[in-house]
């Protein structure tokens, strides 16, 4: 099934695929052409591809012409070393030509899903770029003949693979240190890094309700759960979020699944969120920015914290909904900024993809 990552579109990502193609899998393996640090942590710390790791062996390839940086080998040790399952290695090119394959295959008891596409272990390439792949699923003679074709190539080049941990792989990777426009034409002038404000396209002001004693697990009514975060009722998507503190840090990547229960709430975790007792003065209040790559950054505010008051006011002129309920309000980003101006959302460095 052919299929396109629409930029900044919810759903329908190769991180998605990935992840549910993994679920029930034996065993499988990645061939990628490079990789960074939060396309590393989004696939393989996902509490899905976690568990597949826990049983399942997975093989991974990765090249090092570029992009792959030392702070992605070093996410890739680090994985490696939890999970003994998992078998990282990188490919040294022994020439000019660029290494450049992208595909992931998982063999199920039944059938061997094999996908095969444009993107890259990088945030851009799972969920926030524009690229195309198919997901096939193999049985009998295609399944036994894709499966004898990978490890025809893998044991061609079986000489220019080595273990992740192996110095020569970090050494290379320090080559790659800020080219993320390497691969651009030469002659291309590119324009300035976009800023926060013109990389947002919508901002959810909202209340995050008690849920008994796990307000971590932050509750969203159906309308902004779909319109604004792009999940989908009755099926599983996944949102990319970073946590932004009060001192501007932007936070690792969080790969949260989307969850509904029975009661008809519908729930993103937030890892910021983790640790912290209720408030007794009052809800605490996210502010999430959707960006035009589909993630999102957020901040969380308990009463007496700066901003707090500011928010709280914005809340209260704009939401016209019943009393008795968490106010949750969209906002453009001019709204927000008006009310928040000394906001540390406003000046932090974007996500790299």
């Amino acid at each position: 099934m052919l299929k396109f990552q629409i930029a900044g579109a919810p759903g329908g990502y190769l991180l998605e695929h990935l992840l549910l193609e993994s679920i029930g899998a034996e065993r499988g393996g990645g061939i990628f052409a490079w990789a960074n640090t939060n396309g590393v942590k989004s696939l393989l710390e996902d509490d899905a591809f976690d568990e597949f790791l826990l049983a399942g062996n997975f093989r991974l390839f990765v090249g090092t012409d570029s992009i792959t940086d030392p702070p992605a080998v070093d996410k890739l040790v680090q994985v490696a070393t939890k999970r003994p399952r998992l078998d990282v290695r990188a490919f040294m090119s022994p020439t000019t030509s660029l290494f450049h394959p992208k595909l992931a295959w998982f063999e199920h008891t039944t059938h061997l899903s094999l996908i095969v596409g444009s993107g890259n272990l990088t945030m851009g390439g799972l969920r926030s770029n524009w690229e195309a792949f198919v997901s096939l699923k193999l049985t009998g003679n295609d399944r036994r003949d894709a499966l004898t074709s990978i490890e025809a190539f893998l044991t061609s080049v079986t000489g220019h693979l080595l273990p992740i941990t192996d110095p020569r792989v970090r050494e290379r990777a320090e080559r790659n240190t800020g080219n993320e426009r390497s691969l651009r034409a030469p002659g291309v002038v590119t324009s300035k890094k976009p800023t926060v404000t013109s990389s947002v396209s919508q901002v959810l002001v909202a209340e995050i309700p008690r849920s008994g004693n796990r307000w971590k697990q932050a509750n969203f009514d159906q309308e902004n759960y779909t319109d604004f975060f792009g999940a989908k009722v009755g099926s599983q998507r996944r949102i990319s979020l970073h946590h932004v503190d009060s001192s501007g840090v932007v936070g690792a990547v969080e790969s949260r699944p989307s969850v509904e229960v029975a009661s008809q709430n519908y729930r993103f975790e937030l890892a910021a969120a983790g640790g912290i007792a209720y408030p007794s003065g009052g809800p605490p209040i996210g502010v999430f920015l959707r960006l035009m790559t589909g993630e999102f950054l957020y901040s969380l505010l308990l009463p007496g914290d700066p901003g707090y008051s500011e928010l709280d006011g914005l809340l209260s002129a704009n939401w016209q909904g019943r009393a008795d309920h968490k106010r949750r309000v969209r906002f453009s980003t001019d709204q927000v900024q008006q009310a928040w101006p000394a906001s540390p959302l406003w000046t932090v460095a974007l996500p790299a993809l």
